[in-house]
């Protein structure tokens, strides 16, 4: 039984799609990392459109986004790319960010 210990560990879609993440190699993680760039700043630009954007997205993923720049814990840390883009991702909406977790899942599968 593994502990939760990250805002995201709650949602299966990202534990499978970090644990996919993980084992690709590094020409791989590169690629991937500037496409997830590409996507995430689309749904950003979509949301400054918005009338009502969301102002938050929570204390959790403050207090993880701060540890994560202050310890350097995570498998990701050594990747610059992959650090970069997860780290952009974690302050998407929860909705858009499970989004692209789910098409990770889906894409990346053998």
């Amino acid at each position: 039984m593994s502990l939760k210990r990250r805002w995201y560990d709650s949602y299966d879609e990202a534990t499978n799609a970090f644990e996919i993440l993980k084992n690709l190699d590094k020409d791989s993680k590169k690629r991937l990392s500037a496409d997830l760039t590409e996507i995430i700043r689309q749904i950003k630009d979509f949301h400054k459109e918005e009338e009502e954007p969301e102002l938050s997205i929570g204390i959790k993923r403050v207090i993880g986004l701060y540890h994560q720049t202050v310890n350097n814990r995570r498998w990701y840390d050594t990747n610059s790319d992959l650090k970069y883009v997860l780290k952009t991702m974690s302050t998407l909406p929860t909705e858009d960010f499970l989004n692209i977790m789910e098409g990770l899942n889906i894409s990346l599968k053998d």
